[in-house]
């Protein structure tokens, strides 16, 4: 599934990337015709203003809480049927798909700690973001899990 969220989702936006979704993020306010370009996009949105107009449009869209990171994510995961398994193949900034590299091919962007201890190093051609399993890898599967947790979904 393609999704498309509105700006104040970016959290939800990266968590989705982190398990494989496709997802773009709209800079700037909603519009008819952001919709209309992304009409092939589940919206993912903060507000029932919009959804007159989604249901004219026959788009998918989901209505989610304003506050609270964890049920937006829950609900997401929940409406949609994603699994919550990280992926890890979308890059968290841009979306672009990630490519397994060699370490040795970026050792002057990794800082010396991470090359000696990380693994899986991937590189996004889109926005030239690099990224590594480390420290920050069991951080972030204990989140999710946490966060699932939270509310009932783990």
């Amino acid at each position: 599934m393609k999704f498309l969220l509105e700006n104040n989702l970016a959290k939800i936006a990266k968590w989705l990337r982190f398990l494989g979704q496709d997802v773009k993020v709209l800079n700037g306010p909603i519009t008819l015709e952001a919709l209309l370009r992304n009409r092939d996009r589940a919206f993912i949105t903060t507000s029932r203003r919009w959804e007159r107009t989604l249901k004219n449009l026959g788009m998918t869209y989901l209505v989610v809480p304003r506050e609270c990171w964890e049920a937006q994510l829950c609900m997401v995961l929940r409406s949609f049927r994603i699994k919550p398994d990280l992926r890890l193949n979308r890059c968290a900034y841009c979306g672009g798909d990630l490519r397994p590299v060699n370490k040795e091919d970026f050792k002057e962007r990794i800082p010396p700690k991470a090359y000696d201890t990380a693994y899986d190093f991937t590189y996004c051609e889109r926005c030239d973001a690099l990224f590594w399993k480390g420290l920050h890898y069991e951080r972030m599967v204990n989140m999710l899990r946490e966060a699932l947790e939270r509310c009932g979904s783990g």
